[in-house]
């Protein structure tokens, strides 16, 4: 919603969590990319993580069908995922946030991106696990922490960190902030309300994307199992050559 970046950002990363806690964990896993490293951004949409990893060689690439209100502008080049116009071994790192709901042959794509990754080299990643249809018709899949970890095996890749994005109550907090537009903006049974749809709306705002998310973010650790989590965020590495495979 356009107007939560009015809030201090210290709020709003408290509300919007799904996207607050995968650029923490995104920020940490760059902070440690030693510098003039070159990395891939595989699906970098318009390019929101780059500023992260503003001290290495940095190329984003997407196919520019997710998001027709996206600016793609910023891209490096055009580039499907499941063919990926680069020599074998070239990156240090490669990101992929995200990204692999909306492909069709997600096993193909980490094929790929464990191709162009030097040995030694580590792929950070992202998937949700539960989540609304969205970008249609590109979305495709959703994943457990065990399906991600089968999917990266099978491409040759270790995973090294696998860590849930929230628990139960992040989940539902997230889901709570989407009432307001379920309710009003996806039904026609608000405009027959006339007048009064407008206090009504201004309320649902105000409990179910501002109340109940903060009180659901406090809430949070006492999910200790987390298996109803948002998503998860993973570190993976590609094996080094005098390593077993």
């Amino acid at each position: 919603m356009s107007w939560r970046r009015y809030l201090p950002s210290s709020l709003r990363d408290m509300i919007e969590v799904d996207a607050s806690e995968l650029k923490r964990l995104l920020a940490e896993a760059a902070a440690e990319v030693p510098r003039n490293s070159l990395v891939l951004d595989a699906g970098a949409g318009e390019g929101q993580y780059r500023d992260l990893f503003s001290h290495t060689r940095y190329i984003g690439v997407d196919l520019a069908v997710g998001d027709a209100a996206w600016n793609y502008s910023g891209l490096s080049a055009l580039n499907t995922l499941e063919r990926l116009s680069f020599p074998d071994g070239v990156f240090d790192v490669v990101v992929c946030t995200q990204v692999l709901e909306h492909v069709a042959e997600p096993e193909r794509v980490l094929c790929e991106l464990q191709r162009v990754l030097r040995p030694g080299g580590r792929l950070l990643l992202s998937a949700p696990q539960r989540w609304h249809e969205h970008q249609t018709p590109h979305d495709f899949f959703r994943y457990t922490s065990y399906g991600l970890e089968h999917l990266l095996a099978k491409a040759g890749l270790v995973a090294e960190q696998m860590t849930p994005l929230g628990g139960y109550f992040w989940f539902l907090g997230f889901q709570l902030r989407l009432f307001t537009y379920w309710a009003f903006s996806r039904n026609t049974w608000s405009r027959r309300l006339g007048p009064l749809a407008l206090p009504l709306k201004a309320l649902s705002v105000g409990v179910f994307e501002i109340a109940l998310p903060l009180l659901l973010y406090y809430v949070d650790p006492l999910d200790a199992v987390r298996e109803a989590t948002l998503g998860h965020f993973c570190i993976a590495r590609k094996p080094a050559l005098d390593e077993p495979a």
